[in-house]
């Protein structure tokens, strides 16, 4: 028992690791998982509309693959480097975020509601989310930015005016393509940046104030997203129709009890929308129960927490807000995903991390992570 205690101990100090083992075990641990997931979750649907039950498991394979790579890429790239390409990250976002909207390049998905969705540049038989990219540009810009100006000296209001509009531009094209969901994620970070930085809160409260009239303007003024709060407020009410998915999600929270059913043999995997994307916690809780959900979201916490207690111990100030950004926005996405699939929150297109299929989402999470193991490897600990 002793000795077993030692090699804990000694795996969890890591005393010769530049990476903290427990934290690179979860990542993976979290991917294979996921993978698994996502294959049970798809292979209806893949079969329904390829004749191929591993269609959408061999392209999230491949990108997996390609994700694994960039994982031990940005592990192994000093983030201080990343500082320099900050600026270009987000003019190269805006460029890709505007690539969407053009005929040829850009592709576009219409809706049941007759909206058309512009989220993704066209390369060959694949495709990519500029969005998902921007999201992590944005969050290296603003840790440049802050960790430049943290001296009371530097908060001119000059200063900001640059950052503010490339901010806003970014927001704005990813509001038009329209991904609600997206926007809110950078929104939040934009905050939780805000608050780190130290704006006064007077001004914050003044910002918020004068930002409500544009949010009721958003959800009420356009229609499917006021359309999406109806349904939300009350699923039922439109359970043949815009509810179906959300009471089609409740139902597998339901059915799945708390150990499962056979993989892949659910009500939700043959008729639940998205069930391989958006709304895959739905089928994985239809296929392992209440005890798999505390099983995942148990990894995702101490994933989580852990990188939070090792990133306290970073004292290079553009590390930190990195990583705090990083650590924010992965946590908010698993909150939201989880919040809309159990009713919690409206309907929003937001991916859960390593779980729900799409290469761009899955890239954007292991980059995510490469960079915080990077910022967190021993010699930036100072032990």
């Amino acid at each position: 028992m002793k000795e077993l205690g030692r090699r804990w101990r000694e795996f969890w100090e890591s005393p010769g690791a530049p990476f903290d083992p427990p934290m690179v075990g979860t990542i993976f641990l979290l991917l294979l998982f996921g993978i698994c997931v996502m294959y049970s979750s798809s292979s209806i649907t893949a079969w329904r509309d390829f004749h191929d039950s591993e269609y959408f498991l061999k392209k999230q394979a491949l990108w997996a693959i390609i994700g694994i790579l960039v994982f031990f890429f940005f592990a192994n790239f000093s983030y201080r480097r990343l500082e320099r390409f900050a600026l270009a990250g987000i003019i190269v976002s805006i460029i890709l975020l505007i690539l969407v909207f053009i005929p040829g390049i850009g592709k576009s998905v219409g809706t049941y509601y007759g909206r058309n969705f512009h989220r993704w540049i066209g390369i060959g038989p694949y495709q990519l989310q500029p969005s998902e990219i921007a999201k992590l540009a944005v969050v290296i810009y603003l840790s440049a930015m802050i960790s430049k100006l943290k001296d009371k000296e530097n908060r001119e209001p000059k200063k900001f005016l640059i950052p503010g509009a490339l901010l806003l531009s970014v927001l704005v094209l990813i509001l038009a393509e329209p991904a609600f969901g997206t926007t809110m994620e950078i929104l939040f970070v934009v905050l939780a940046f805000v608050f780190l930085f130290g704006f006064p809160f007077r001004n914050l409260l003044l910002v918020g104030l004068v930002s409500l009239p544009l949010a009721y303007l958003l959800v009420d003024r356009v229609g499917y997203r006021k359309k999406r709060v109806e349904v939300w407020l009350d699923p039922y009410k439109f359970r043949f129709d815009e509810g179906h998915q959300l009471v089609t999600s409740f139902r597998a929270f339901l059915d799945g009890g708390w150990f499962g059913n056979k993989l892949a043999s659910g009500y939700a995997h043959r008729y639940l929308t998205y069930s391989h994307t958006d709304f895959v916690l739905a089928t994985f809780v239809e296929d392992f129960g209440f005890v798999g959900f505390l099983f995942f979201f148990g990894l995702v916490l101490f994933l989580l927490y852990r990188t939070y207690v090792l990133l306290k111990k970073v004292s290079d100030p553009f590390g930190f807000y990195l990583g705090a950004g990083l650590l924010f926005i992965l946590g908010t996405q698993f909150v939201i995903n989880s919040y809309v699939v159990t009713g919690l929150f409206p309907i929003t297109g937001i991916s859960l991390p390593f779980m729900s299929y799409g290469g761009s989402s899955l890239l954007v999470v292991l980059a995510a992570f490469g960079i915080l193991v990077n910022i967190t490897r021993r010699e930036n600990l100072g032990v």
